[in-house]
C-alpha cells in the first residue's frame, strides 16, 4: 500500500493534534506538515505536494471552502477533505468537488473510510482547469474572467471590478457587491487587463482608474486612494508609483 501524503490544516491547535493521531493511527499516512489558515496552507500544499489535504471549514481569513476551491485550482488531482463540526455547508463543499466531508469528533473507523475513497481517487485521472488568459502581443485586453466558485464557473465582468488585490496568498477580484478569489498573480492579471482602465498602485494593487474617488496623504511621501465602493476601501499607493498616478490623474494642488 502506498503512503499517502496528507497536510492538516486547522486553526485550533488541539483540532490538529487530533487529526493528526487520528491519521497516525489509521495506518499508511504521512502527515508532511500542519498549518492554520489559508496562507500557510497554500504554501504548505506548494511545497510538500500532499496527496491529500484535510480542511478545516470555519477559520479565520478565506474559509475552507474558499481553501479548498484555490488548492483544487492549482492541482485538480489533490483530494480535499473538509472537516467541520457543523454539517450546513456539506452541500456547498461537494459542489466545491471536495472528495469527502468529515464531521467533528472524527471517528477512526470513519476516517478510513475516507482514505480509502482517496487511495480510489488517485487512480481516476484529474479535470483540469481552464487555462490562465494570456493575452499576446496585439491581442485586445481581457473583459471578462471565468472564476470558479462552489463548483461552477461564474463569469466576472472586469467591468464590475473595483480593484484587485493580493492577501493571504491569493488574488481577489472585489466588485461592489462581492469578492472572488482567482487563481491568477497579480502579474498575469495586469498583463491581461487593459492597462489604460487598471493601474498598479502598489506591489499587492491594482485598481480601476475610474473608481478612485480621492488620493490622501499616507506618510513617509506616500499615499492613499479611497475607491468607489460601498465600505469605501483605502488601499496603498507606493511612493514610486505616485509619479505614475500623477501622468494618468494630474495632480493640481
Amino acid at each position: 500500500m502506498t503512503t499517502l501524503r496528507a497536510i492538516v490544516v486547522d486553526d485550533e491547535p488541539l483540532a490538529r493534534d487530533e487529526l493528526v493521531f487520528l491519521l497516525g493511527e489509521a495506518g499508511g499516512v504521512e502527515v508532511v506538515g500542519t498549518a492554520k489558515n489559508t496562507a500557510e496552507a497554500l504554501t504548505l500544499a506548494e511545497r510538500e505536494t500532499p496527496d491529500v489535504a484535510f480542511v478545516d471549514l470555519r477559520m479565520p481569513g478565506p474559509d475552507g471552502l474558499a481553501l479548498a476551491e484555490a488548492l483544487l485550482a492549482r492541482r485538480p488531482e489533490l483530494a480535499v477533505v473538509v472537516v467541520s463540526a457543523h454539517d450546513d455547508a456539506a452541500i456547498r463543499a461537494f459542489e466545491a468537488r471536495v472528495l469527502d466531508y468529515l464531521l467533528k469528533p472524527v471517528r477512526l473507523a470513519r476516517l478510513q473510510k475516507t482514505l480509502e475513497r482517496v487511495r480510489d481517487a488517485a487512480h481516476r485521472p484529474p479535470s483540469n482547469p481552464p487555462p490562465a488568459p494570456a493575452r499576446k502581443p496585439g491581442e485586445a485586453p481581457l473583459t471578462r474572467l471565468a472564476v470558479r466558485r462552489r463548483g461552477a464557473y461564474v463569469v466576472l465582468d472586469l467591468a464590475d471590478v473595483v480593484y484587485f488585490e493580493m492577501k493571504d496568498e491569493l488574488v481577489w477580484a472585489v466588485t461592489a457587491s462581492d469578492r472572488f478569489a482567482l487563481d491568477l498573480t497579480l502579474a498575469a492579471v495586469e498583463q491581461a487587463v487593459d492597462e489604460s482602465v487598471f493601474f498598479r498602485s502598489h506591489r499587492g494593487v491594482l485598481v480601476r482608474l475610474d473608481r478612485i474617488e480621492a488620493i490622501e496623504p499616507g506618510g513617509a511621501g506616500t499615499y492613499e486612494l479611497v475607491l468607489a465602493h460601498p465600505e469605501k476601501p483605502r488601499v496603498p499607493l507606493a511612493r514610486e508609483r505616485a509619479r505614475l498616478l500623477r501622468e494618468r490623474i494630474p495632480f493640481t494642488g
